[in-house]
């Protein structure tokens, strides 16, 4: 800060520069001035220097009683030291800087005073000058100094709580980003969940309608198994219900929440397809094996290809080429969405749905132990993301470049 000349900036108001004053007062006594001081040089200067120190905690007080030390000391000396002078300037200086603008102005006032009183010639042009200058220099120029340095603390304070107000709204967009993302897997979990759960509910119930002589034993346990799976959706249909926003829904056009994996390819192509019709040059070589994909991996597929688009077009434009590569090797699959950059406009529905941004993409990758990287590649724009076949839980390790 630019006041840690008067120790605020560390909490300390008695400081060891506080004893500046008196150092430089001996000092300009012992090496400076003509006449051999005298023992009221002296005294006028250690009293300059002693009530100085308290400026850090009364800078009122502190300011007042040096501009009284020089009326006081005018009848002891032939001259008031020069060091007192300085120092009563400074402790104007510290005041305009420490309080409020009316107790510098009441401070100024008071050192004026005094200066005008102590000089004596008054009646002509070049005195009244003289006078002038000297209040200028003296107390004008302190209290201005001071008050400019108060409005820059002020300025870098304003500064830094901003600072610290984008920061939290940076936090707190990146947590409702993540949130979103998990609460949009939520819902799709409830949906591939109850899919199945429906699918064997369906398929029991038809088993006891068609084997009408079963053995009660299994028929009981037929029957148990329907009812688990009914009672099992009717549970994951409240549990969810506060999950179910209708504005979270996918838009008309996007891709579906839920996709079965032998449906993967015709999902990737049809994101592919709707990137083309907005004016994009796109060109995709998509593996068929992602249609042996499990459910959560092959839904990162398609979200990643989504916003590999919206990033291609946010990035370059529609005069860019863009690439979508998806491949399966050995189970583990991998999609990258590059662009060579060129900037241009962009016509028609951008893809991209309901707002999937790089942090809630991080989110999902990451929970499924992938890794994904996003930056400027060979001029242009690259999104990445791998997706093992197998991870351990936890096994987050996204990274952003």
């Amino acid at each position: 800060m630019l006041l840690t000349w008067s120790g605020r900036a560390v909490g300390d108001r008695f400081g060891p520069a506080r004893l500046l004053p008196l150092f430089i007062g001996a000092g300009y006594l012992l090496l400076v001035q003509d006449a051999p001081p005298d023992t009221a040089d002296w005294l006028v200067t250690l009293a300059a220097g002693v009530i100085f120190l308290g400026g850090g905690a009364f800078p009122l007080a502190v300011s007042l009683a040096e501009s009284a030390l020089l009326l006081l000391a005018h009848p002891l000396v032939s001259e008031t030291p020069v060091a007192a002078k300085v120092v009563a300037s400074v402790a104007l200086l510290e005041l305009a800087v420490r309080r409020p603008p009316r107790e510098a102005l009441l401070g100024t006032a008071v050192l004026i005073t005094a200066y005008v009183l102590l000089v004596k010639d008054h009646e002509t042009v070049t005195g009244l000058l003289a006078v002038g200058y000297r209040v200028v220099v003296v107390a004008v120029a302190p209290l201005l100094l001071g008050a400019y340095l108060r409005a820059t603390d002020r300025a870098l304070a304003q500064a830094r709580a901003r600072a610290r107000e984008a920061e939290a709204r940076r936090e707190l967009a990146a947590r409702g980003a993540r949130l979103a993302e998990r609460t949009e897997l939520a819902r799709e979990l409830h949906d591939l969940v109850a899919h199945h759960v429906s699918s064997m509910a369906l398929r029991v119930n038809v088993a006891r309608a068609v084997l009408p002589d079963l053995d009660p034993r299994v028929r009981a346990v037929l029957d148990d198994v329907y009812g688990s799976a009914t009672t099992t959706l009717a549970d994951l249909r409240r549990l969810v219900a506060v999950l179910r926003d209708p504005a979270a829904v996918a838009p008309e056009g996007g891709p579906p929440l839920v996709v079965e994996p032998a449906e993967l390819p015709a999902a990737v192509a049809a994101v592919v397809e709707r990137a083309v019709q907005a004016g994009l040059d796109v060109r995709a070589r998509v593996d068929p094996g992602i249609a042996h994909l499990d459910a959560v991996r092959g839904l990162a597929v398609l979200r990643v290809v989504q916003e590999g688009l919206t990033n291609a077009t946010k990035h370059a434009g529609s005069g860019s080429r863009i690439t979508v590569e998806v491949a399966v090797a050995e189970g583990d699959a991998r999609v990258e969405v590059r662009d060579d950059g060129g900037p241009a406009e962009v016509s028609g529905d951008l893809p991209g749905g309901p707002g999937f941004g790089l942090i809630g993409l991080r989110e999902r990758v990451g929970l499924v132990g992938g890794t994904l990287t996003a930056g400027p590649h060979d001029g242009g724009w690259r999104l990445c993301a791998d997706l093992p076949e197998r991870c351990s839980s936890g096994a987050a390790r996204a990274t952003v470049s």
